[in-house]
Order: C-alpha cells, then structure tokens, then sequence
C-alpha cells in the first residue's frame, strides 16, 4: 500500500496511479463530456439555407440542462488529479475541467484553467489540447484578437493528428465568425484530411461545398458534394447534398435543364422525402428564378408553403423569397408587404437577416398605409362627382360583386371545416389507418398504457376530436341521453357518426346584404369633409414621396410623386422642402434643366429658407452647428444676467450675439430669451406683440408650444388686469403716450401703412412703428413711444393734418388718437374702442 502513494516515484506506484486515474474518475468525466457534445449536436437545428458552423451552437438554456453532468464531470476530474497526482492523466483531466466550465457558459474560468496546463502541464499533447480549447473558448467569448494570439503561438508547435485537425477547423471556425471565406474554406481542407470521423468528414465536406458555392466556384462545390455523399452521411445531410448538387450542375444544354426538373421530380415522389417537400419545392423554385423564370417560380414557392408542415424557418425563407421577387423584381409594393408580413410570423428570431427583413417590413407597412389613403380617399371624392344615376349604378354593382365574394368565401369555409374534420377522424390515435391502440405509433418499446407520454397525446388527440366527454353510454353524442331529441332537428352527422350542432350553419347559410344608404353616409357631404380627405391625400402623398426617395432609393417613383404633390398642391405647406429635394433628385439622376428649374423656383420664392441657404452654400449646415455652438455659450452668460435681474446687460449680450451670429439652429432659442427680457423691462402690449412675431417667424421651432403658453399668460394676466379696474380708462395723463391709428383690416393697408408713417418719423427717431390686430373688424397702427402727452398730440395734429387715408387712396373707417400706456392695455384687451373714443374726446379734445 505504502509503495502506491502518489509521491513513490516507482514503477508500482506509477502504473497504479496511471491505471486507476485513467480507468476511474478520467474515463466517467470524458464521457459526460463526450455526452454533451453529442447532445449539442443532435439537438442543433441545423439550417441548410445557410453556410453550417463548423461547431454547434448552444446557449444558456442548453448550458443550464447540463448542469449535472458538468458538475459531475468537474467532480470526478478533480478526484483524477487529487487522488492520482504525477499521474500521466492529470493533465488531460484539467483540459476535461476546462471543457466542461467551457459548456457551462463560465468563459472566465475556463480560459484560466486552459491556460494553466499550459503553463504548468507536463505533457505537450495535453498543452496542445488545451491551447486549442483556449483558442475556441476565445472564439465565443468574442475575444478573437486573443485567439488569432494563440492561433500564431500554435504554428511553431508540432502538434498531433488529433489535435492538428482540431487547430485546423477552430481556426476555420474563427475565419466563419469573421466572414473570411477563403481562409476559412483553406483550413476545412486541410482539417478534412485528418478526419478518420466519416459522419463529421462528411459534414466538413458539406461545408466547403456550401462555402465554394457561395463564392461561385460551382464545379469545386460540385466537387465536395459528391465527397460529402461518398462518406455515407446521414440521410437528412444526404438530401441537402442532393439538392446542392443540382444547384451548382452546370447548364450548358436546353437537355441539362430538363435533367435537372427530372431529378427535382423524382425527389418530390420518393415517400422518402415526404417531410422534405417544401426544401424540394423551395429549390425548385430557386432553380427557375435564376433561370429567369419568375412566374414558375412564384408557383413552386408557393407550393413550398402549402406543403410546409412543421418546418417553420423552411416556410420563412419561402415567403421571404416571395416577398423580395415582388418587392424587388416586380415592385408590387402591397403584395410584398403581405408576405413580410408572412414572413416575420414565423421567422425564428434567431436568423442573421431577422433585423434587415423586419426594417424592410415596416418600411413597406408604411408605404402600403399611405398607397391605400390616396387611393381610397380619391376613390371617395370621384365618387362625389358622379351624377346620382351614375352613382346608384356604381353601388348597386358594387353591392352585388361583395355580396358574390362574401357567399363564395362561406362556401370555402364550409368545404375546409368538413375538410379539417375529416382529416381530424381521419388522423385519430384510435382510428385504424394510424396503428390503434397498441400499435407502435409512439415513441419506445414498453406497452402503450405504460408510456406516459404516448397515453397523454392520446388524451390531446382524443380531446382534440370529440371534446371533453364524459365515460359514459352514447359517449359519441354531441349531448347526454337524457336530451338528445331536443336538438335533434339541429344536428347533422359528424365526421365519426356522431351528432354535431349546424346551428352555425344556418346563421351563415343567413343572406349577406349591404345597406346602400349605409355606403352614402360614409362620403364626404361638406366642403370640410372633402378638404380633410385632400389633406390627408397631401400628407400621404409627400411621405410617399420620402419613402421612394430614402427607404426604396426609388429616385423615378420618388421625382413623380413629389411632382404629382407640386402640381396638386401648389401651396403646400411641403412646398419649399420638395422644390429643393426635386432640385437633389434630378441631379442625381443627371437631368440638369430639371434640376436647375426647381433650384431657380426655390430661390426666386424663399431666398431666406434652409433649403435655399444649403443650395447657396454646401457647407451652411456644418457652418451653422458651428456658429449655434458659440451662440449657446452667450446664451449661458445672458441667461445668467437675465436671472440676476441685470436685464441691460442680457438684452446687451444677446444683442451682441444675435447680430455677430443671425443665422444659425440656435438664433430662435436666443430670440425668445430677448422676449423675456422684454417682458421684463417693457410694456405688457410689446410683449405680447413680440411672442406672436415669434411664432410667425420661427414656425418650425421647437419652442413654439413654449411660446404659445407665454402668450395665453399673458392674455390671462391682462384680463385679470381689466377686470381688477372694471374696464375704466384711468384719467392719469403725466405718462408715455402711444399714437394709435385705426383702420379696417384690409392686406393692402396691412401693407402700405407702416411704409407711410415711416415717411413721419425721422431717421433717427426713437420711435417704433408696429402693427396689430385689435378685433375681428379693425387693426391699427402703433407708434411707441411718445415722452409725454403733448408730444403725442402734436404728432396726432400732424396725422390729421396730413390725411393718410386720401394719401394711400382708400377709403372705410378710420380712427387716430393718443393713449396712455396703461389705457392702452385696457383698450387692447377690451377691445372697447367706442367707450375709449368718447373717453378721448371728453380728456384730450376739449
């Protein structure tokens, strides 16, 4: 016993440690780890549409389940290497822990027990070993500049068979990851020839034929196929080498093409591949769709679909083939987004395309939402200006075509329910076509009634067939004993004998008609309701415009609708945003007299907007951000002065800042700032002029929900004011007066006035001219502000004297008078004109 101790260094010993090392605790880690491996492969599901990894994937979810073999794995190994240790197995029972912290996600702990046989192992094969389980653990740990690392340290080493062919596919593996293709395809064939595996040779070899296939190399791939299928491959591998082989057959005779439908056609009657119809179908599609032969293939991909059975990705890939020939050959737009639409419902998540064909199917769900508004709202407005005669006509067959469809649809309907019920008599756990009770129809070799599983689909199917029943005498009957004759007259024969309940039928068997006065109502009747459809037809029109030109790069499509939306809605509030995007669009497509016909319209009416300020300057928007970011700085110190109440020195700097930098994204933040400041050191009416002048100018902005909430408190806050002095003008005269000249509201005078009284005041007169809405009936002139009350007067006498009205040759009502600044806060929210005149006239007339 004594000369068995790990620390004897004898030949006793040794053999004794090696033996039990190897024999015991070694050889029951190896095999869970050999056993999850294998699990990881069978339970892959291996996607033949795509390049397969050279490896298996797995997940949490897969790790967790093999919770107690790692445990059990690590525990053993690490008896291996405390009971044995010097033994010649401790080496390989650390890579054994490493593995199986490896399949348990734990990345981190396994790199450092590789690495550790690496640096304290004794046996070269098992450094090797652990190197290249290293080299792959950095591979999903996606630390692949580490790998490469390894990868390079393993060149200068001289490895085994064994562990060379495993450094040959982890490095193609590393080249897959990285979509390198030529470098992963060079180390396959160099792994494929140390492969003594004829199952795993014959998938290496089914890879590079996918990979030289895809790089367009069809004879090489051909080439590798038929390696694939001489390695005697399961039959699963076998069909898609098949299929394969038929894909890249060179095509050199109208004969060639007839051999290759023929051997499509013997697949699909070869009961073998019963399961495979849809892949069959789906390749035979793909066949005559690069042959040019859409129509045929639109037919096989379909029939791929119907003949799908629980082979959901199989089915994705055929709609998703579908959607793109109508979407990209045919741009038939609406039918494309019905089979994204298809395709994103049984689209497994995992797919290396999910994110593109989901971007893709809302970019159609768009473009379909606004397709349909034009139509059907256009549809509504022609319908409008039809002749009643022509209309009734219009309804009536309208009416009787949905009427036909409806009825055509219930008998479909019919036909598929009797249809299902069949196939579900048919397709029964107890029916004899399926083996009956007994028969071996389940997993297993143990007696029915003793398989818990095949006795719990018996009760699903059993269920799935008759509903919930209870065990008892005409147990078949759609009711109990007692009240069978009570619907009788109700029930028809079901698809076992028994009685079913077709009181739904008759409901359906019920006429379908549709109320014409129904249809009527739902047209526009008023002019309100025929605009709202125009302006709806406007909006979709421009965003269909947006999605020709920057989701679809449609450039044609996308210069025909902006026209269509330039010439239907010549005053669009769009308008000035699609001149210069029809100046882009013909640029592009190098139609220089269009182009430069909508460049010369865009600057010719909105000189100041973006659009134009861009075609000016290519560089206004870089020039811009810069500008707004030094504008933001004087914005700080100004809002800082303005909440000290220095609001001189605010309104100073923004000043400064408005007229070194007018012109940027920022200017309309700055320009409210000046307003508040105002508010603060003005009259409540400047104000209030000041933040309407902002929201007409600044239109855009995203301040104007701000704005607007500045001018409703304002508007409160003044008729809190009048109601405090029960709209009495104050006889207080010793104050600031404003002229006030008023006029009905009429554009031209809107216009010409403030010109006119321009010519009054002197060049550098403090006055300011501004020009207001007083109610729904006048506007006025206002001239602020005046010192006192007998300058103001003067000017007044001036006024009169000079007769604006007969000047700028109109006629109407016209008022000029003066006012203090409080009376005119009165007079402004009032609105009471008459009861100031006389107020006027009893104080500054007499």
């Amino acid at each position: 016993m004594s000369s068995c101790a790990p620390e004897k260094n004898n030949v006793m010993s040794n053999s004794y440690h090696n033996m039990t090392a190897h024999y015991n605790a070694y050889f029951i880690a190896l095999e869970h780890i050999k056993a999850i491996e294998q699990t990881i492969e069978d339970q892959y599901e291996w996607n033949y549409n795509l390049i397969l990894p050279i490896f298996p994937q797995f997940d949490s979810i897969a790790a967790n389940s093999f919770n107690d073999q790692i445990e059990d794995c690590i525990e053993k190994a690490s008896l291996a290497i405390q009971r044995h240790k010097g033994s010649k197995w401790e080496d390989d029972s650390y890579v054994l822990v490493g593995k199986a912290r490896f399949y348990s996600l734990d990345y981190q702990n396994a790199v450092e027990t590789f690495k550790y046989v690496n640096t304290k192992g004794k046996d070269d094969n098992a450094k090797h070993e652990a190197l290249v389980a290293l080299m792959r653990t950095f591979i999903e740990y996606k630390e692949s500049n580490n790998a490469i690392a390894v990868s390079d340290y393993l060149k200068k080493e001289k490895l085994n068979k064994k562990n060379l062919k495993n450094l040959y596919l982890t490095r193609g593996y590393l080249y897959q990851k990285s979509g390198d293709y030529n470098n992963m395809v060079q180390n396959l064939i160099q792994a494929e020839d140390l492969i003594t595996n004829f199952k795993e040779r014959a998938r290496i070899n089914f890879i590079i034929g996918q990979v030289y296939q895809s790089l367009g190399f069809d004879g090489e791939a051909y080439n590798y196929y038929k390696q694939t299928l001489k390695n005697n491959p399961p039959y699963e591998l076998s069909f898609y080498t098949k299929l394969n082989m038929a894909q890249v057959t060179q095509l050199a005779k109208t004969n060639d093409a007839k051999k290759v439908r023929k051997y499509f056609k013997k697949l699909l009657k070869d009961r073998k591949n019963e399961e495979f119809k849809d892949k069959i179908y789906y390749e035979m599609a793909k066949f005559e769709v690069r042959h040019g032969h859409l129509d045929q293939g639109i037919v096989y991909y379909n029939s791929s679909i119907r003949s799908s059975v629980n082979n959901n990705r199989q089915k994705a890939h055929s709609y998703l083939s579908l959607g793109k020939i109508y979407y990209d050959s045919l741009a038939e737009y609406k039918l494309a987004k019905l089979y994204y639409d298809s395709t994103l419902s049984v689209l497994p998540k995992d797919e290396a395309e999910y994110a593109e064909i989901e971007a893709r199917q809302k970019i159609l769900e768009n473009f379909v939402e606004q397709y349909t508004i034009i139509q059907v709202n256009d549809s509504l407005l022609n319908l409008t200006n039809l002749p009643p005669d022509s209309l009734d006509r219009f309804l009536d067959a309208y009416i009787a075509q949905e009427e036909a469809a409806e009825m055509k649809r219930r008998e479909e309907e019919k036909k598929r329910k009797r249809n299902a019920a069949r196939l579900a008599a048919n397709s029964s756990v107890f029916s004899q076509n399926t083996g009956g009770i007994g028969a071996n129809n389940y997993e297993g070799t143990t007696w029915y009634f003793y398989n818990t599983a095949a006795v719990s689909r018996g009760k699903s199917e059993f269920k799935r067939v008759w509903g919930d029943r209870k065990l008892e005498d005409n147990w078949r009957r759609s009711n109990s004993t007692a009240s069978i004759s009570a619907d009788d007259e109700n029930e028809e024969p079901g698809p076992g004998g028994e009685k079913v309940s077709n009181k739904g039928s008759e409901e359906e068997d019920a006429k379908f008609t549709i109320d014409k006065s129904e249809l009527l109502a739902t047209l526009p009747q008023t002019a309100e309701d025929k605009q709202k459809l125009l302006d709806e037809i406007e909006e979709a029109t421009y965003q269909l415009g947006k999605i020709y030109n920057f989701d679809l790069n449609e450039k044609h499509n996308s210069s025909e609708t902006y026209e269509s939306l330039f010439t239907r809605f010549p005053e669009s509030e769009y308008r000035h945003e699609v001149l210069y995007l029809l100046y882009i669009i013909f640029k592009e497509l190098e139609n220089i007299p269009k182009s430069e016909r909508y460049k010369n319209i865009l600057l010719e009416e909105a000189p100041e907007s973006i659009y134009a300020k861009i075609i000016i300057n290519p560089n206004y928007r870089a020039e811009s951000q810069a500008a707004s970011e030094k504008l933001k700085l004087i914005y700080a110190q100004a809002y800082s002065s303005y909440q000290s109440g220095n609001y001189q020195e605010a309104m100073g700097l923004i000043n400064d800042g408005l007229r070194e930098y007018p012109d940027n994204d920022f200017v309309d933040n700055m320009a409210l700032l000046k307003i508040l400041v105002q508010g603060k050191s003005e009259s409540i009416y400047k104000y209030q002029y000041e933040l309407n002048n902002f929201i007409a100018t600044y239109s855009e902005s995203e301040l104007l929900p701000y704005a607007d909430s500045l001018v409703t408190a304002s508007e409160q806050y003044q008729i809190n004011l009048v109601n405090s002095t029960k709209a009495k003008y104050i006889p207080k005269f010793e104050k600031p007066h404003f002229f006030i000249f008023v006029y009905q509201t009429d554009q031209e005078l809107s216009d010409a006035l403030p010109q006119y009284f321009k010519t009054l005041i002197a060049e550098d007169s403090p006055l300011k001219i501004g020009n207001l809405i007083l109610d729904e009936q006048y506007s006025m002139i206002l001239i602020s502000e005046f010192s006192d009350k007998e300058t103001a007067i003067t000017f007044n006498k001036e006024v009169e004297t000079e007769k604006p009205a007969e000047k700028i040759n109109k006629t109407g009502k016209f008022y000029n008078f003066v006012i203090t600044k409080d009376n005119f806060n009165i007079l402004y929210q009032t609105k009471e004109l008459d009861t100031y005149l006389k107020f006027y006239r009893k104080n500054y007339q007499q």
